[in-house]
């Protein structure tokens, strides 16, 4: 099936009844949803005083539109959820777009990751030192990563004299990405570190998530009561 243009049969039948009903504009939203299971399809009449009202699609059009939807999502089923927009007015030419959910968070990770900007200077030794002096006195440094599960990104010293830094869950439980086993090894790992590193290393493909419930300069300055 060729892709929607101003000349398709659907696009025409559109005008031609924003033309025959005096309208200012109409538009077609049109969704397939839940695994290209279910289909709907709205038109949106705008009347010249400003006025909205709806209508349905006659069946060959809507049999077409959700075709050309179907053959859409069938071509790659990791699209998701796709919508169609057809808006015709006063403009010569309609204007329209056929999107998918692969394709809104494509756009979305692409405008993240142009916008992410993280300090990517090292930590030094001054800092990851202070840092070592709470864990040393029994505490732990911890940020919420998932409020509703009760999940807390975090740096402790274990009893056994180990340094980590890991996920801290409600039961009690720890899940450590990081093992450390002396003083002087946790502070040479810290101070290599920075906010950049911390933001990213969990999910570095994906710039959406980055900066979530991870450890930065500023965080680590107030809690050692210095400046950053």
């Amino acid at each position: 099936m060729e892709p929607l243009n101003e000349t398709s049969e659907v696009v025409r039948w559109l005008s031609a009844e924003r033309a025959n009903r005096g309208l200012a504009r109409i538009e077609l939203a049109a969704a397939l949803k839940y695994q290209g299971e279910i289909h709907d399809e709205t038109l949106i009449l705008t009347a010249p005083d400003g006025a909205l009202s709806f209508g349905t699609l006659p069946e060959p059009q809507r049999a077409q539109v959700q075709a050309l939807l179907r053959q859409h999502h069938a071509e790659q089923p990791a699209r998701g959820n796709v919508e169609l927009s057809v808006v015709c007015d006063a403009t010569p030419v309609p204007r329209i777009q056929l999107t998918d959910e692969l394709q809104r968070q494509r756009g979305e990770q692409t405008q993240a990751r142009a916008e992410a900007s993280f300090d990517t200077r090292p930590y030094g030794r001054a800092l990851a030192q202070r840092v070592a002096e709470i864990l040393d006195a029994g505490g732990e440094l911890s940020i919420t990563v998932d409020p509703r599960e009760g999940v807390l990104r975090a740096l402790w010293k274990s009893g056994d004299g180990t340094y980590a830094h890991g996920l801290r869950y409600a039961q009690g439980d720890s899940k450590p990405s990081v093992t450390l086993a002396s003083r002087e090894a946790f502070i040479r790992w810290l101070a290599d570190r920075s906010d950049e590193v911390f933001a990213k290393e969990d999910r570095p493909d994906n710039p959406l998530v980055w900066g979530h419930g991870t450890f930065n300069r500023a965080y680590f300055a107030r809690k050692t009561g210095q400046r950053a």
